[in-house]
């Protein structure tokens, strides 16, 4: 099976704060997200070397996208619960099989690093928000 179908839910699930954030912020560009995306695999390094993560000097927005990520993330660890993803998601409620939690934070860094191939290769393509405004045709909620 290929790496997307395997993670396609945690994948979307990761997207999501991500497409919420340019809903409300149409001005973000995928620079913006590839950092908060560097961000959030750093925190996940950090926490496996026993360090505080180095600090990356995020603007206001790319910290709020980080925050969002690391909250998805610990969900998808199951170190929090339900509560803590709604309220970052404006009440968005995702459907997930408890069997799909992930193992250990380097499969979540795989997926957080997948995204950022996706932001590399769409951003390419299609400019500033290019990755964003591909991405955008998957959540129809913020069409």
């Amino acid at each position: 099976m290929e790496f997307t179908e395997e993670y396609e839910d945690v994948l979307q699930n990761l997207e999501y704060p991500i497409m919420n954030f340019y809903h409300n912020f149409p001005e973000l560009q995928d620079w913006e997200v590839k950092r908060a995306l560097e961000a959030t695999i750093e925190h996940y390094r950090a926490e496996y070397a026993q360090r505080p993560p180095k600090d990356k000097h995020l603007s206001d927005q790319e910290q709020q996208i980080t925050d969002g990520l690391i909250i998805i993330c610990e969900w998808r660890l199951g170190r929090v619960d339900m509560d803590a993803v709604v309220e970052v998601t404006e009440n968005f409620v995702y459907q997930i099989n408890e069997e799909s939690f992930l193992k250990t934070s380097e499969e979540l860094q795989k997926c957080l690093k997948r995204i950022i191939k996706s932001v590399d290769r769409w951003h390419s393509v299609g400019g500033k928000q290019g990755y964003l405004n591909f991405t955008k045709q998957f959540f129809p909620q913020f069409e």
